[in-house]
């Protein structure tokens, strides 16, 4: 019975995480920018995420202007 609650919990605190994210994926503005990892061929939006893989990795990033369609 106790596993049985401790996973409806979790289950619930899974979708209500999942919910938030998606949710402020949607309010977010699109960016212009992007940052860019030439060497590993990955791109991110948001400039923290670039600094974390530049600082792991060692790698250059570039800032580059994104084609918005």
């Amino acid at each position: 019975m106790f596993f049985n609650l401790m996973i409806m919990f979790c289950n619930k605190s899974d979708q209500s995480c999942n919910m938030l994210i998606s949710n402020s994926y949607v309010h977010s503005p699109m960016s212009e920018l992007i940052w860019k990892c030439y060497r590993c061929n990955l791109t991110f939006k948001d400039e923290d995420l670039a600094t974390i893989h530049k600082g792991i990795s060692s790698h250059p990033i570039t800032k580059v202007k994104a084609i918005v369609a």
